[in-house]
Protein backbone atom coordinates (compact mmCIF):
# COMPACT_ATOMS: atom_id res chain seq x y z
CA UNK A 1 0.00 0.00 0.00
CA UNK A 2 1.56 3.19 -1.35
CA UNK A 3 0.53 6.49 0.61
CA UNK A 4 -0.85 8.45 -2.17
CA UNK A 5 -2.65 11.80 -0.17
CA UNK A 6 -1.34 13.27 2.67
CA UNK A 7 -2.86 16.85 3.59
CA UNK A 8 0.55 17.53 5.41
CA UNK A 9 1.82 18.29 2.30
CA UNK A 10 0.27 21.54 1.61
CA UNK A 11 -0.37 24.52 4.14
CA UNK A 12 -3.04 24.22 7.08
CA UNK A 13 -5.48 26.57 4.55
CA UNK A 14 -5.59 24.34 1.60
CA UNK A 15 -5.87 20.89 3.28
CA UNK A 16 -9.45 20.72 2.63
CA UNK A 17 -9.40 21.75 -0.82
CA UNK A 18 -6.45 19.47 -1.50
CA UNK A 19 -7.93 16.66 0.13
CA UNK A 20 -10.92 17.06 -2.05
CA UNK A 21 -9.12 17.07 -5.56
CA UNK A 22 -6.65 14.63 -4.99
CA UNK A 23 -9.64 12.55 -3.95
CA UNK A 24 -11.14 13.28 -7.15
CA UNK A 25 -8.60 12.31 -8.54
CA UNK A 26 -8.15 8.95 -6.92
CA UNK A 27 -11.60 8.54 -7.11
CA UNK A 28 -14.25 9.95 -8.87
CA UNK A 29 -16.11 13.57 -8.62
CA UNK A 30 -17.08 14.17 -5.42
CA UNK A 31 -17.11 16.97 -2.64
CA UNK A 32 -15.98 16.90 0.58
CA UNK A 33 -16.54 19.45 3.59
CA UNK A 34 -15.92 20.18 7.17
CA UNK A 35 -15.86 22.89 9.85
CA UNK A 36 -12.73 21.90 10.93
CA UNK A 37 -10.93 24.37 8.62
CA UNK A 38 -6.98 24.89 9.33
CA UNK A 39 -7.34 21.47 11.70
CA UNK A 40 -8.14 19.22 9.16
CA UNK A 41 -6.25 16.35 8.53
CA UNK A 42 -6.53 13.22 5.97
CA UNK A 43 -4.03 10.24 4.67
CA UNK A 44 -5.20 7.67 1.79
CA UNK A 45 -3.24 4.70 1.38
CA UNK A 46 -3.89 3.12 -2.44
CA UNK A 47 -2.95 -0.27 -4.38
CA UNK A 48 -5.08 -2.71 -6.22
CA UNK A 49 -5.28 -6.74 -6.24
CA UNK A 50 -6.04 -7.87 -9.71
CA UNK A 51 -9.03 -5.57 -10.20
CA UNK A 52 -10.10 -4.42 -6.93
CA UNK A 53 -9.02 -1.38 -6.07
CA UNK A 54 -7.39 -0.91 -2.13
CA UNK A 55 -7.68 2.12 -0.34
CA UNK A 56 -7.18 2.75 3.38
CA UNK A 57 -8.35 6.32 4.64
CA UNK A 58 -7.28 7.73 7.63
CA UNK A 59 -9.22 11.76 8.71
CA UNK A 60 -10.65 14.28 10.63
CA UNK A 61 -14.56 14.47 10.37
CA UNK A 62 -15.79 15.79 7.62
CA UNK A 63 -18.51 14.57 5.27
CA UNK A 64 -18.40 13.12 1.54
CA UNK A 65 -21.33 13.83 -1.19
CA UNK A 66 -21.52 12.15 -4.69
CA UNK A 67 -24.10 14.27 -6.57
CA UNK A 68 -26.14 14.01 -10.02
CA UNK A 69 -23.35 16.68 -10.87
CA UNK A 70 -20.53 14.82 -9.88
CA UNK A 71 -21.84 11.59 -11.50
CA UNK A 72 -21.90 13.25 -14.53
CA UNK A 73 -18.51 14.64 -14.25
CA UNK A 74 -17.01 11.07 -14.51
CA UNK A 75 -18.68 7.77 -13.15
CA UNK A 76 -16.27 4.77 -12.81
CA UNK A 77 -19.21 2.25 -12.75
CA UNK A 78 -17.96 0.83 -9.26
CA UNK A 79 -18.72 -0.79 -6.12
CA UNK A 80 -17.13 0.73 -2.75
CA UNK A 81 -17.44 -1.81 -0.22
CA UNK A 82 -16.12 -0.26 3.13
CA UNK A 83 -14.93 -1.80 6.21
CA UNK A 84 -15.08 0.42 9.43
CA UNK A 85 -11.99 0.06 11.17
CA UNK A 86 -12.11 2.89 13.99
CA UNK A 87 -14.51 5.64 14.91
CA UNK A 88 -18.43 6.07 13.72
CA UNK A 89 -19.44 6.37 9.84
CA UNK A 90 -22.94 7.56 8.65
CA UNK A 91 -24.40 7.17 4.72
CA UNK A 92 -26.88 6.94 3.20
CA UNK A 93 -27.92 6.39 -0.84
CA UNK A 94 -31.07 6.48 -2.18
CA UNK A 95 -33.97 5.03 0.20
CA UNK A 96 -31.26 3.40 2.35
CA UNK A 97 -29.29 5.07 5.23
CA UNK A 98 -26.66 3.48 7.36
CA UNK A 99 -24.66 3.69 10.88
CA UNK A 100 -21.54 2.14 11.44
CA UNK A 101 -19.42 1.17 14.09
CA UNK A 102 -15.68 -1.02 14.32
CA UNK A 103 -16.00 -4.17 12.26
CA UNK A 104 -19.77 -3.30 10.31
CA UNK A 105 -19.03 -3.45 6.42
CA UNK A 106 -21.12 -0.65 4.06
CA UNK A 107 -20.95 -0.04 0.46
CA UNK A 108 -22.25 2.43 -1.96
CA UNK A 109 -22.67 2.51 -5.59
CA UNK A 110 -20.20 5.17 -7.83
CA UNK A 111 -23.22 5.69 -10.11
CA UNK A 112 -26.08 6.96 -7.44
CA UNK A 113 -25.85 10.25 -5.21
CA UNK A 114 -24.60 9.33 -2.12
CA UNK A 115 -23.37 10.92 1.28
CA UNK A 116 -20.83 9.79 4.20
CA UNK A 117 -20.40 11.92 7.48
CA UNK A 118 -17.90 11.37 10.10
CA UNK A 119 -18.27 13.92 13.20
CA UNK A 120 -14.80 12.65 14.46
CA UNK A 121 -11.49 10.65 13.55
CA UNK A 122 -12.43 7.64 11.53
CA UNK A 123 -10.03 5.02 9.81
CA UNK A 124 -11.49 2.96 7.01
CA UNK A 125 -10.41 0.04 4.65
CA UNK A 126 -12.14 0.47 0.94
CA UNK A 127 -12.22 -1.99 -1.52
CA UNK A 128 -13.26 -0.90 -5.29
CA UNK A 129 -15.35 -3.33 -7.49
CA UNK A 130 -15.97 -2.82 -11.23
CA UNK A 131 -19.89 -3.85 -10.55
CA UNK A 132 -19.16 -5.84 -14.23
CA UNK A 133 -17.09 -8.27 -12.14
CA UNK A 134 -19.90 -8.63 -9.46
CA UNK A 135 -21.61 -11.00 -12.67
CA UNK A 136 -25.39 -11.23 -12.51
CA UNK A 137 -25.41 -9.99 -8.52
CA UNK A 138 -24.26 -6.42 -9.88
CA UNK A 139 -27.87 -5.39 -10.02
CA UNK A 140 -29.22 -7.00 -6.58
CA UNK A 141 -25.93 -5.61 -4.72
CA UNK A 142 -26.46 -1.72 -5.90
CA UNK A 143 -30.19 -1.95 -4.98
CA UNK A 144 -28.62 -2.99 -1.01
CA UNK A 145 -26.05 -0.29 -1.26
CA UNK A 146 -25.71 2.32 2.20
CA UNK A 147 -27.50 -0.95 3.73
CA UNK A 148 -24.93 -2.15 7.41
CA UNK A 149 -23.72 -5.12 7.07
CA UNK A 150 -22.84 -6.06 11.28
CA UNK A 151 -19.09 -7.55 11.40
CA UNK A 152 -19.73 -9.16 15.17
CA UNK A 153 -20.07 -12.45 13.97
CA UNK A 154 -20.42 -15.05 11.19
CA UNK A 155 -19.14 -14.31 7.24
CA UNK A 156 -19.08 -11.04 8.11
CA UNK A 157 -17.04 -10.93 10.56
CA UNK A 158 -14.68 -13.26 8.61
CA UNK A 159 -14.61 -11.34 5.69
CA UNK A 160 -13.61 -8.34 7.61
CA UNK A 161 -10.22 -10.07 8.47
CA UNK A 162 -9.83 -11.44 5.39
CA UNK A 163 -10.19 -7.82 3.68
CA UNK A 164 -7.92 -6.51 6.38
CA UNK A 165 -5.30 -9.39 5.74
CA UNK A 166 -5.56 -8.55 2.07
CA UNK A 167 -4.53 -5.04 2.37
CA UNK A 168 -1.81 -5.79 5.10
CA UNK A 169 -0.14 -8.35 2.53
CA UNK A 170 -0.07 -5.67 -0.06
CA UNK A 171 1.61 -3.03 2.81
CA UNK A 172 4.12 -5.33 3.66
CA UNK A 173 4.58 -6.62 0.05
CA UNK A 174 3.98 -10.40 1.60
CA UNK A 175 0.73 -10.28 -1.53
CA UNK A 176 1.78 -9.19 -5.37
CA UNK A 177 -1.07 -6.78 -6.63
CA UNK A 178 -1.07 -9.19 -9.78
CA UNK A 179 -2.48 -11.71 -7.42
CA UNK A 180 -5.63 -12.21 -9.82
CA UNK A 181 -6.42 -15.42 -7.72
CA UNK A 182 -6.81 -13.96 -4.68
CA UNK A 183 -8.60 -10.84 -6.06
CA UNK A 184 -11.43 -13.44 -6.92
CA UNK A 185 -11.58 -14.75 -3.70
CA UNK A 186 -12.52 -10.90 -2.79
CA UNK A 187 -14.74 -10.42 -5.20
CA UNK A 188 -16.33 -13.57 -4.45
CA UNK A 189 -16.75 -13.28 -0.40
CA UNK A 190 -18.51 -9.50 -1.74
CA UNK A 191 -21.01 -11.28 -3.98
CA UNK A 192 -21.81 -13.66 -0.78
CA UNK A 193 -22.48 -10.91 1.67
CA UNK A 194 -25.21 -9.94 -0.05
CA UNK A 195 -26.68 -12.69 -2.14
CA UNK A 196 -28.89 -13.63 1.19
CA UNK A 197 -29.66 -9.88 1.77
CA UNK A 198 -33.03 -9.60 1.08
CA UNK A 199 -33.72 -6.58 -0.38
CA UNK A 200 -37.83 -6.12 0.97
CA UNK A 201 -36.50 -6.86 4.97
CA UNK A 202 -34.00 -3.74 4.15
CA UNK A 203 -35.06 -2.27 7.42
CA UNK A 204 -35.80 1.66 7.02
CA UNK A 205 -33.90 4.31 8.59
CA UNK A 206 -34.94 4.59 12.04
CA UNK A 207 -32.53 6.11 14.13
CA UNK A 208 -32.41 9.94 14.67
CA UNK A 209 -29.03 9.91 12.89
CA UNK A 210 -29.84 7.61 10.16
CA UNK A 211 -32.74 9.25 9.22
CA UNK A 212 -30.58 12.79 9.63
CA UNK A 213 -28.19 11.32 7.01
CA UNK A 214 -30.84 10.00 4.99
CA UNK A 215 -32.69 13.26 4.49
CA UNK A 216 -29.31 15.46 3.90
CA UNK A 217 -28.86 12.91 1.18
CA UNK A 218 -32.44 13.38 -0.23
CA UNK A 219 -31.73 17.10 0.06
CA UNK A 220 -28.18 16.95 -1.84
CA UNK A 221 -29.90 14.84 -4.79
CA UNK A 222 -32.89 18.05 -5.07
CA UNK A 223 -30.82 20.84 -4.19
CA UNK A 224 -32.11 22.39 -7.85
CA UNK A 225 -35.58 22.11 -7.43
CA UNK A 226 -36.50 25.21 -6.56
CA UNK A 227 -39.79 23.41 -5.17
CA UNK A 228 -37.79 21.51 -2.73
CA UNK A 229 -39.83 21.51 0.82
CA UNK A 230 -39.92 19.93 3.87
CA UNK A 231 -43.25 18.31 3.66
CA UNK A 232 -41.82 16.44 -0.02
CA UNK A 233 -38.82 15.54 1.90
CA UNK A 234 -40.69 13.56 5.14
CA UNK A 235 -42.74 11.70 2.68
CA UNK A 236 -39.35 10.56 1.05
CA UNK A 237 -37.79 9.87 4.61
CA UNK A 238 -41.20 7.81 5.41
CA UNK A 239 -41.99 9.87 8.72
CA UNK A 240 -44.24 13.04 9.52
CA UNK A 241 -43.30 16.48 8.42
CA UNK A 242 -43.73 17.47 12.08
CA UNK A 243 -41.18 14.39 13.26
CA UNK A 244 -38.50 15.42 10.29
CA UNK A 245 -38.27 19.05 12.17
CA UNK A 246 -37.66 17.63 15.11
CA UNK A 247 -34.69 15.20 13.43
CA UNK A 248 -33.62 18.09 12.85
CA UNK A 249 -33.66 20.00 15.64
CA UNK A 250 -31.95 17.45 17.63
CA UNK A 251 -29.05 18.64 15.79
CA UNK A 252 -29.63 22.19 16.32
CA UNK A 253 -30.69 22.50 13.34
CA UNK A 254 -33.78 23.35 10.97
CA UNK A 255 -34.81 21.65 7.66
CA UNK A 256 -35.45 24.83 5.77
CA UNK A 257 -32.36 26.53 7.09
CA UNK A 258 -30.40 23.59 6.28
CA UNK A 259 -31.82 23.53 2.54
CA UNK A 260 -30.44 27.03 2.03
CA UNK A 261 -27.10 27.19 3.41
CA UNK A 262 -26.90 24.09 1.65
CA UNK A 263 -27.49 25.80 -1.53
CA UNK A 264 -25.86 28.85 -1.07
CA UNK A 265 -22.77 27.11 -0.27
CA UNK A 266 -23.02 25.53 -3.87
CA UNK A 267 -23.45 28.89 -5.38
CA UNK A 268 -20.16 30.36 -3.07
CA UNK A 269 -18.04 26.86 -4.34
CA UNK A 270 -19.21 28.11 -8.26
CA UNK A 271 -17.94 31.45 -7.54
CA UNK A 272 -14.63 30.80 -6.72
CA UNK A 273 -13.91 27.85 -9.42
CA UNK A 274 -12.10 29.32 -12.22
CA UNK A 275 -14.47 27.00 -14.48
CA UNK A 276 -17.23 29.28 -13.97
CA UNK A 277 -15.66 32.33 -14.47
CA UNK A 278 -17.76 33.65 -17.15
CA UNK A 279 -21.14 32.40 -16.55
CA UNK A 280 -23.65 34.63 -15.12
CA UNK A 281 -24.34 35.00 -11.37
CA UNK A 282 -27.88 34.48 -12.07
CA UNK A 283 -27.41 31.27 -14.02
CA UNK A 284 -24.95 29.43 -11.17
CA UNK A 285 -28.06 30.47 -8.97
CA UNK A 286 -31.06 29.15 -10.48
CA UNK A 287 -29.22 25.73 -10.95
CA UNK A 288 -28.86 25.75 -7.44
CA UNK A 289 -32.63 26.35 -6.40
CA UNK A 290 -32.11 29.69 -6.26
CA UNK A 291 -33.98 31.17 -9.54
CA UNK A 292 -35.15 34.82 -8.11
CA UNK A 293 -32.09 36.99 -8.73
CA UNK A 294 -33.18 39.60 -5.99
CA UNK A 295 -33.85 36.71 -3.40
CA UNK A 296 -30.34 34.96 -3.75
CA UNK A 297 -28.42 38.19 -3.87
CA UNK A 298 -30.44 39.07 -0.41
CA UNK A 299 -29.31 35.67 1.15
CA UNK A 300 -25.80 35.90 -0.25
CA UNK A 301 -25.27 38.96 1.74
CA UNK A 302 -26.64 37.84 4.71
CA UNK A 303 -24.61 34.77 4.87
CA UNK A 304 -21.46 36.12 3.69
CA UNK A 305 -21.37 39.80 4.36
CA UNK A 306 -21.17 40.70 0.66
CA UNK A 307 -22.98 40.34 -2.58
CA UNK A 308 -22.32 37.39 -4.93
CA UNK A 309 -20.85 39.95 -7.48
CA UNK A 310 -18.34 41.31 -4.90
CA UNK A 311 -17.47 37.83 -3.74
CA UNK A 312 -16.26 36.37 -6.82
CA UNK A 313 -14.28 39.76 -7.57
CA UNK A 314 -12.73 39.20 -4.05
CA UNK A 315 -12.17 35.78 -4.17
CA UNK A 316 -9.99 36.21 -7.55
CA UNK A 317 -8.11 39.03 -6.24
CA UNK A 318 -7.15 36.86 -3.37
CA UNK A 319 -6.11 34.20 -5.26
CA UNK A 320 -3.74 35.62 -7.45
CA UNK A 321 -2.45 37.32 -4.18
CA UNK A 322 -2.08 34.51 -2.14
CA UNK A 323 0.88 33.89 -0.54
CA UNK A 324 1.05 30.32 0.36
CA UNK A 325 1.81 30.39 4.21
CA UNK A 326 2.88 27.15 5.86
CA UNK A 327 1.42 25.37 9.02
CA UNK A 328 4.14 24.62 11.66
CA UNK A 329 2.05 21.99 13.33
CA UNK A 330 -0.99 19.76 12.51
CA UNK A 331 -3.26 17.09 13.60
CA UNK A 332 -2.43 13.62 12.12
CA UNK A 333 -3.79 9.93 13.19
CA UNK A 334 -1.37 7.71 13.82
CA UNK A 335 -0.09 5.34 10.82
CA UNK A 336 -1.04 1.81 11.58
CA UNK A 337 -0.04 -1.45 10.31
CA UNK A 338 -0.80 -4.23 10.28
CA UNK A 339 -4.69 -3.04 10.46
CA UNK A 340 -6.40 -4.31 13.12
CA UNK A 341 -10.26 -3.08 14.23
CA UNK A 342 -10.86 -1.16 17.45
CA UNK A 343 -12.02 2.05 18.63
CA UNK A 344 -11.31 5.72 17.70
CA UNK A 345 -7.36 6.45 18.39
CA UNK A 346 -6.58 9.63 20.09
CA UNK A 347 -5.39 11.90 17.68
CA UNK A 348 -1.91 13.46 18.43
CA UNK A 349 -0.24 16.67 17.13
CA UNK A 350 3.23 15.95 14.88
CA UNK A 351 6.00 18.50 13.68
CA UNK A 352 4.84 18.94 9.89
CA UNK A 353 8.49 17.34 8.71
CA UNK A 354 7.33 15.63 5.88
CA UNK A 355 8.45 11.72 7.58
CA UNK A 356 5.13 9.67 7.70
CA UNK A 357 4.32 7.20 10.10
CA UNK A 358 4.26 4.73 7.77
Amino acid sequence: MTLMIDTNAVPAPDRVDFWAKSSCDAYHPLHIGTDRGDRFWARMWADHLGSVGVYRIAAGPNTMRRTPRDIAAGDPECLHVSLLLRGRLYGAQQHRATALAPGDITSYDTSQPAIFRADAAFDLLVLRLPKVTLGKHAGKVSRLTAVTIPGEAGLPRLAARFFCEAANGLADGSIASGDTGLAEHVIDLVRRLYVDLDASRVPRPRSTAELLIHAQAYIEARLGDASLNPEELARACFISTRYLHRVFEAEGLRVCDFIRSARLDRCRRDLLDPAFADQPISAIASRWGLPSAPHFSRLFRQAYGCSPREFRRDAAVAADSSDGAVEEVLTLPPARWPLELGEPWAAGAVRSSGRLGA
